[in-house]
């Protein structure tokens, strides 16, 4: 399952864990139009892994804490000597630079694609740390705005730069910090002398989600978070014995391999109908002729939410 994957998904949780550890890493698969999870890691560090190894079933693998420390370059390195055809087309993933790195540095050739849902937040928590939480929720017309910089992200990306621009001309003076943030870590600051943009934190590339929604693709990692939520209902508890934990991630993988008896027996993942409708809207809105990609962008931040 985890070597024929055409798409990952890669997320961490912290509050299931037992006290020594430090997060639940997940690896969830796309299986028969499902999104299963085929790898558990306990962490015992943001930066450590472990080098002893736990089957759940024949189809996923838990990996526990070891004396070994090493980086995601080595965690992904001991899963791909457990499935030597390990090579994902496409991984999906948030905006951590570790994990990014240690992708890119071992399947040179996969997609990266950053979660859309970890943009929205990333953009929301900085106009939180510089003080606009209260304007953004008073203010529909200032959140607007802030929301025009996440929309970008559905505009080819030819076109993100152009647009950015027409929205930097008039961005509401009070949200400068937020627009600034993201210039820097995402777009590029334009130098001097009419010399080329410099390099962005985060690539264009790795966010824009413009082929990702016209081939209805998914756009964020949150049936991982989703995923995440379950797990944690399943503990019931914060930071649970490490029996507890193995007990409950051993029922759970039980009910993931029922979904996949029900995959294979042709079973489909609905989505919610207000999800239908709004990814209805967005594609109206992307094939739409007759508007600019400013307007574009103006319409499409109606159809997104920073916090959830």
């Amino acid at each position: 399952m985890l070597e024929n994957a055409n798409y990952i998904y890669l997320d961490g949780t912290f509050s299931v864990v037992p006290e020594l550890y430090f997060q639940l890493y997940t690896i969830h698969v796309t299986y028969l139009n499902h999104i299963l999870p085929a790898v558990y890691v306990l962490l015992p560090g943001k930066y450590l892994v472990a080098y002893l190894f736990f089957k759940l079933s024949y189809r996923c693998v838990c990996i526990f804490l070891g004396k070994k420390q090493c980086l995601y370059k080595e965690m992904l390195q001991e899963i791909k000597n457990l499935a030597p055809n390990f090579d994902p087309p496409n991984v999906m993933i948030d905006f951590e630079c570790g994990s990014m790195k240690a992708i890119r540095n071992l399947f040179p050739t996969s997609n990266l694609y950053g979660c859309f849902f970890h943009l929205c937040q990333n953009i929301y928590r900085s106009a939180t740390r510089f003080g606009l939480k209260t304007l953004y929720g008073e203010n529909e017309s200032f959140a607007q705005q802030i929301r025009c910089l996440p929309a970008l992200a559905f505009l080819s990306i030819t076109n993100v730069i152009p647009t950015f621009d027409e929205i930097k001309a008039q961005f509401p003076v009070e949200g400068e910090p937020v627009l600034t943030y993201f210039e820097e870590n995402y777009i590029g600051v334009k130098s001097r002398l009419s010399r080329p943009r410099k390099i962005p934190k985060f690539d264009i590339l790795l966010w824009n989600v413009n082929t990702n929604t016209l081939q209805g693709q998914h756009r964020t990692n949150n049936v991982v978070e989703g995923w995440n939520n379950r797990f944690s209902s399943l503990m019931n508890c914060s930071h649970p014995n490490f029996w507890k934990f193995l007990k409950g991630l051993k029922k759970e993988q039980s009910f993931v391999d029922a979904q996949i008896i029900q995959a294979d027996a042709g079973a489909r993942q609905a989505r919610r109908r207000e999800q239908t409708r709004r990814e209805t809207r967005i594609l109206n809105l992307l094939n739409g002729p007759t508007t600019t990609n400013f307007e574009k962008v103006m319409a499409l931040a109606q159809n997104i939410s920073l916090k959830s």
